[in-house]
This record gives structure tokens, sequence and C-alpha cells, in this order.
């Protein structure tokens, strides 16, 4: 090999969405620049959305159930080798076991034809680059990409065995890097966890053409007979000190690709690591970190010279990767983007926000948020730990509505313990919530690694966890105990009615998609207000309420117990009560504990903000 040329590649393979760079070998490019080390970051999700079509692609990344590992089963022939065998059960018991309707026999023959064609695909991968001009070739596998990426590597080892190969990313975090450097013999390292300083030290390390020694937060295979090396998991804790990622290479094979009307990629950035809220209350079904919750955040001015500086190079469009947004950041860094109209964020924030914050984040060119939701049930909310209420979400959902940002969030169910009545009370309420937007996604909950589901079952009634049926299908020479360390996903055994008491509950959910049309707006006057009604398909209803009713149903934009409105009206609580009621009775406001909350979108009548506008 020559010292000359650049001596790491790092490969971000299918299957995974083509619309955003990959920000976690940006940054390790980034780092090893730094250190005069050159790297080229080989983009085959691309190649492949240039074969398949890019809406394929993202359809099989992004928009299939995750359990069921299609991604994974479409590349596991070219890792694993053929069993017909697996296939039959694969198809029979997992894609027709509970989505015979969505995945229909002509879907599966597709699917197949695409297999027989991926070994072709990572050949000509392995064939069109010059694979012996580096020393190192690091895989980012996360999500569906772990079977191309192993088979990739696999295809390159055997070609070129004097390469070094790593992996890391979310598939390798814990005890599933220790069974992937156990169960894949080309693999030389497996980064654990936060690869920022790991792998850096241990390409540093390997300078001389020796055997790097130990690094924190890398599995190494080395000796005869071969042995595995477990070190600590490498954790940042400055931010600041980070590079910033480089995106160039995913611009230049970007455009190697066709891309469908409206393709805009979104520029990923993080500010922070970790949950402030996971430390002091994880959420039971969260897997998105493992046992190291620590929250850790950049400072204002990194982040704000950051936003500047990927904004100026990469584009506009910018998505926080990080799982919640930091409080301070309020004080200090939105009020500034607020000055900055021409960006269009999106951030992952707490759904217990005030209508203040709500609009701050407008201003500040958050145009997407997700919030968190799972729920529409103070007692479901509560069993699943999430530190928010009913009226949060609705409030949170009603502010959104008004100041123009998309609000993403989900509506789950399944969870160990929850009481059936409860999703009977969320099916009596979306009929008066229609107006604001439907969940992005909805259905049974997942039981993920990292979840407290899986790390402590025996306390929320589950008997039993293993790997989803998939798995033993995709890697099907692997031992149990393998499966089990590698995956991902889990199957639950514990009391489970949801399928049968969610049916009406779905079925109001798919119809609540279908109206977009729906509205119920309140637009206030000097001393009344003016409520404009469209959820009823083919009517409209207007009000006009006066004097203490319009100030009770305004101060009720955020929920207010009886106590407080008679405190602010001076009035008794068996007028205020009156009022309430009649409000309760038209379906304008929502009673919940001792909160009542206004459900209308305050507007404007010059500023009004149409459904299609945002």
């Amino acid at each position: 090999m020559s010292y000359n040329k650049p001596r790491v590649a790092f490969v971000y393979a299918p299957f995974s969405a083509i619309d955003k760079p990959a920000i976690g070998i940006s940054l390790l490019k980034s780092a090893l620049g730094r250190q005069g080390i050159a790297c080229d970051i080989h983009y085959f999700n691309i190649r492949l959305a240039h074969e398949l079509g890019v809406q394929l692609c993202d359809l099989i990344a992004n928009n299939m159930p995750p359990g069921l590992l299609v991604g994974e089963w479409l590349f596991a022939p070219s890792l694993m080798g053929e069993n017909a065998d697996a296939d039959y059960a694969y198809v029979h018991e997992v894609l027709w076991g509970e989505y015979k309707d969505t995945f229909s026999p002509a879907v599966v023959r597709e699917f197949l034809r695409i297999r027989e064609d991926l070994p072709a695909f990572l050949d000509t991968c392995v064939d069109n680059v010059d694979w012996s001009q580096y020393d190192w070739v690091g895989f980012s596998s996360s999500f569906a990409q772990h079977c191309a990426s192993l088979a990739l590597a696999k295809r390159i080892k055997s070609r070129f065995p004097d390469v070094r190969i790593i992996f890391g990313g979310s598939n390798c975090f814990g005890a599933m890097g220790d069974a992937v450097c156990r169960c894949f013999p080309f693999i030389d390292y497996v980064c654990t966890g936060e690869g920022d300083t790991a792998v850096p030290a241990l390409v540093h390390a390997s300078l001389s053409g020796a055997i790097p020694p130990p690094v924190s937060g890398i599995i190494a295979r080395a000796g005869e007979p071969p042995a595995l090396s477990v070190c600590e998991t490498a954790r940042v804790d400055d931010l600041d000190a980070l590079p910033y990622p480089d995106y160039s290479d995913y611009f230049e094979q970007l455009k190697l690709v066709e891309k469908p009307p409206g393709f805009t990629p979104s520029i990923l950035m993080e500010t922070s690591r970790g949950c402030w809220w996971g430390e002091k209350s994880p959420c039971t079904f969260c897997g998105l970190n493992s046992s190291d919750l620590i929250f850790r955040y950049k400072s204002s001015d990194r982040v704000l010279d950051e936003l500047n500086y990927l904004s100026v190079h990469y584009g506009r469009n910018l998505s926080m990767v990080d799982n919640i947004l930091a409080h301070h950041y309020f004080r200090t860094v939105l009020p500034k983007l607020a000055h900055q109209n021409d960006l269009s964020l999106y951030w992952e924030v707490k759904a217990s926000l005030s209508r203040k914050q709500v609009l701050l984040l407008a201003h500040a060119g958050i145009t997407k948020m997700q919030p968190g939701i799972e729920s529409l049930s103070d007692k479901i909310l509560r069993l699943i730990s999430k530190g928010t209420t009913l009226v949060h979400n609705i409030q949170i959902l009603k502010w959104g509505k008004e100041s123009g940002i998309l609000v993403l969030w989900n509506l789950l169910w399944g969870f160990p313990g929850e009481d059936p009545a409860e999703y009977a009370a969320m099916h009596q309420l979306i009929p008066k919530i229609v107006h604001l937007d439907p969940p992005a996604g909805y259905g049974h909950i997942r039981f993920d690694r990292f979840s407290r589901y899986r790390t402590d079952p025996g306390a929320y009634g589950i008997t039993r966890l293993k790997p989803v049926r998939a798995y033993r299908y995709i890697y099907h020479s692997l031992a149990e105990r393998d499966l089990n360390d590698l995956a991902v996903y889990f199957e639950a055994e514990y009391p489970d009615d949801s399928a049968n008491y969610t049916r009406s509950l779905e079925a109001a959910l798919k119809a609540w998609h279908s109206r977009s049309d729906a509205t119920l707006d309140v637009f206030p006057a000097m001393q009344s207000i003016r409520i404009v009604d469209t959820r009823t398909t083919g009517k409209k209803e207007e009000y006009v309420f006066d004097g203490l009713a319009a100030d009770v149903y305004l101060q009720c934009d955020t929920a207010k117990t009886i106590r407080e409105l008679v405190d602010h009206t001076h009035v008794t609580g068996s007028e205020v009560t009156t009022i309430l009621n009649q409000f309760i009775e038209r379906g304008l406001m929502i009673h919940s504990g001792r909160q009542y909350l206004s459900l209308a979108v305050i507007r404007d009548d010059k500023t009004t903000v149409s459904p299609t506008s945002r």
C-alpha cells in the first residue's frame, strides 16, 4: 500500500435513505483530516438507488416495519449463502404472518428479483474501487444496513486480505459489537460506541504498520487462534471539540442519481447527545440510548457557528439528530436564530413546551418538530414514564398548527400493563382534534435492545424476550446465543390483546389522515371571539361568544383549572363551570383531570394559515 494515497475509506451501505448524508463517518473524515490522514466515503446506498430508483430504496429503508428486516433479508444470501427453507419460512411466517395484504405474491416476486441482482451489485461495488490504496475500510452500520455492510466487507477482505476492516454504528453498540466481531471473522475491529476519538486513535496507532495497542471503545481480533479483546466504550464529553462534518463526498456522489420531484437533501447536525429526560426517568420503550444516558450539549456559540457553516456550504435545510432539544437553547440559540428567517430546521423536543416556546421555535426557523407524543392518555403516559400529559400533547399539536410548524408524532399501543379502556377514550377524542396534525405513524410498540422492557422485563410482566423471528431466517447459520447478542428488535411474551381493542381506534386514525381540510379556528376580536368549525365532513358551523365566555375560552388556550379561571375572571366557580360546560358540549374544549383546554387554533383574520400553506 502507498502511504501517499488516501489510506482510509468509509462505506455507507444500503438500505438507507439517500436524502441525507451520514453524519458519523463524515465527522470521522474531518477528525482524521486533522491528523493529515485523507479519507474517502463511498455511498453505495446512492449507487443502489441509481439502479433501483430512489423511491423504492427509500421505501425499503424507511417505510416498512423495522422488525420485518426486509432490507436485511434482501442481502442475506450475499452474506450467509442461499437457504431455500429459510426463505420459504421468512415469506410465509414473517411477511405473510401479519402483512399478507401488504406483501402480495407480486411484491414478493419483485423482492426475489431484486435479491437475485444484489450479489452482482456488491461485486460491482468491489470492482469499481481500488481498495488496495486503503489501509483501513470502515463500515457505518445502522438499522437495515447490516447485511449489506457485512457482505461487502466479506468481499473486500477476501480480495484484499491486508486491508483492516472496522465496523461501527448503532448496530454495533454494546454486546452487538462483540457478536459482530465474534461471528464474522473477516472483521478486524469493532467500535462499540462513540467513535469520534476511538477510531482516529486506532488509525493513528497503526501508522507504524504494527498491530495497534488496545484502544478504549474498540474490540480487536488478534492472535492465533483469534481472540477478542474488549475495552470500555469511549464517550465524548466535550462536544465543542468535535470538527464539523465533511459532507463533500455525499454531494459529489448524489449527482449520479435522478432525484424525484421535490427532492431536497436534509443536512444532518447534532447539538447534543443523550437525553436529559432519560437521565431522570427513561421512557420505558425507548431504545435510542444504551445505559449511558448522560446528556451533553454544545455551547451556544458553537451551535450558531456550525449552523452557519453547514448552511453556507451544504444547504439551508437542516435536521438535528439530537434525542431532545437542550433547555437553555430557548434563552441562547433560538432568539439569535429568530433573526435568520431563511433556515428550515427540524428538532426533537419535549411535548411540555409553552406556547411562547413553540412560537419562538417557529421564529427561529423550525418548520418540523417531533415532540414524542406517543399516547393521548394520561394513564398510559404515566405508565411509560413520558413525563407529559394529554393536555401537553394537544397543546403542542395546536400551537404547532398555529405557528406553521409540522408536528411529527407517533401513536403507540401494546404497552405492558395498559388499560384497554384508554383506547376507547382516544377513539372518542379523535373527532374533536381532526383539525390538528395526525400521527405520522401508529401501531404496536417495538421492544428494542436498550429499552427498559428488555433490560428489566420482569418489572413489566414480560415473561420471555427473544429476537424477532426474521433474524433466524436471515442469519440462519448462527447459534441462538449469537442471534440474541446481534439483534436490535425483540418479541415479548406478556398479556396483550391490543390487536382487538384498538381496531376502532385504528380505523379512526386512518380516517384522520384523510381530513386535511378539517379546521377549528378561533378569531379573537375586541371583546368577542368567532369560532369556525369544519371538523364534520360537509358541515361548517360558526359560533360567536362575547365578554366572559370569550375571555374564558382564550384563557384556556393553555389548559386551566376552574380555580385559575376564577382567580382571573373574579366570578364564581359556578359561573365559570356553566361556561366551560357549554364549550365541552359543543366539542370546542376538552376536560382532562382538573384542567380545561380549548381546542381551536388561534388565528388572525388577515394571517390565517391554511393546511396547504405549511
